[in-house]
């Protein structure tokens, strides 16, 4: 992200209470879309995509970035010293981003309904719809199995920012109380404990190990995935205190060798906490006054669609799944759905 004054060429000169936006966080949360975007158009089309195919089918490890940015973007006005009050705060977030997931679920139970179980819908009857529809209109669709990807398989991630959300006044109060890097370290603690006793718990039940319950539900509760909001909670405070400096101009390209062993390690219980410490030392690298990677992230076309990455990530997957399978089914092979799929999506 840009910093105030220390990189002209950046746009994104801000102080983290003016009201403006910044730039490169935008930038990254775009990449992070993206990043999802093409994971998904490569699992509904079916391509091997060669050298690039192992980057790309590991782009649900977007979600981490997004909790990082979640975490940064949530904790900056805390670590700035300005008041935080958890009714406040509830309001903004549900008055922000509630009308437009509401929006949009309203448009994907209608395509649901009109599609009639063709290209890749589900044909629900009506009590089942029901079901689905009261479970995510309640942010509880990510906590059973039958609804963690029903109707929308990115919604999941929506739910597991909720109970983010429900956790930011613990945090700030841990914060508070015993200073940010002592509630951090109980966090990170907390969040391997757990990862490391479901995996036991997994191992010990012959066959659980494929079920929904082990692969999508209990991983992805908030006490397996706080960490990297954590991660973001720190890079927060850093920046307001002033405190990243040109050194991490130059660690963000660590990220790359450190992304490619993180790759690697996909499937194992605790590879979202590498890659949240991938993704915490991208975000400081951006943070840093004269980052060549800020400057990237920060170029305007990307920034400005970072600005919509909400709407893009609520509406895509139903979108990638109808024209992926479209195109298989009118005969295109899985590279070309794939091609047809990222040239039509805009």
């Amino acid at each position: 992200m840009s910093v105030a004054a220390a990189s002209a060429a950046v746009a994104a000169r801000v102080d983290a209470g003016s009201g403006r936006r910044l730039d490169a966080v935008d930038g990254l949360r775009a990449l992070a879309a993206l990043w999802v975007v093409m994971f998904h158009i490569r699992a509904f089309s079916g391509a091997t995509l060669g050298p690039l195919d192992i980057v790309v089918r590991s782009g649900s490890t977007g979600v981490s970035l997004f909790l990082v940015l979640s975490g940064f973007c949530l904790f900056l006005p805390v670590a700035r010293g300005r008041p935080f009050t958890a009714r406040r705060f509830f309001v903004r977030r549900a008055r922000r981003l509630l009308p437009a997931y509401y929006a949009s679920l309203g448009v994907v139970v209608l395509a649901t309904v009109l599609a009639a179980g063709r290209l890749g819908f589900v044909n629900y009857g009506p009590v089942a719809l029901s079901g689905q529809i009261a479970a995510h209109l309640t942010m509880t669709h990510s906590l059973f199995p039958s609804t963690f990807y029903a109707l929308n398989g990115a919604y999941w991630s929506l739910a597991l920012e909720w109970q983010l959300y429900l956790g930011l006044p613990l945090l700030v109060l841990g914060a508070r109380r015993f200073g940010l890097a002592r509630t951090v370290a109980a966090v990170v603690a907390a969040n391997v404990a757990y990862r490391l006793g479901l995996q036991v718990v997994i191992a010990t039940h012959a066959g659980a190990s494929a079920s929904l319950w082990a692969t999508a539900v209990l991983p992805n509760l908030l006490p397996g995935r706080w960490a990297e909001f954590a991660f973001g909670m720190v890079a927060a405070q850093l920046y307001a205190d002033g405190r990243i400096g040109r050194s991490w101009a130059h660690a963000g390209w660590l990220a790359i060798p450190l992304g490619a062993l993180s790759l690697l390690a996909v499937g194992t219980p605790l590879a979202h906490l590498l890659f949240g410490g991938v993704f915490f030392a991208l975000l400081c690298t951006v943070l840093a006054p004269g980052s060549v990677i800020s400057r990237f992230v920060a170029w305007r076309p990307l920034s400005a669609l970072g600005v919509m990455s909400y709407s893009l990530y609520l509406v895509h997957q139903p979108l990638v799944q109808a024209l992926a399978m479209l195109a298989r089914q009118r005969g295109a092979s899985p590279l070309m759905a794939f091609g047809i799929t990222l040239v039509l999506l805009p």
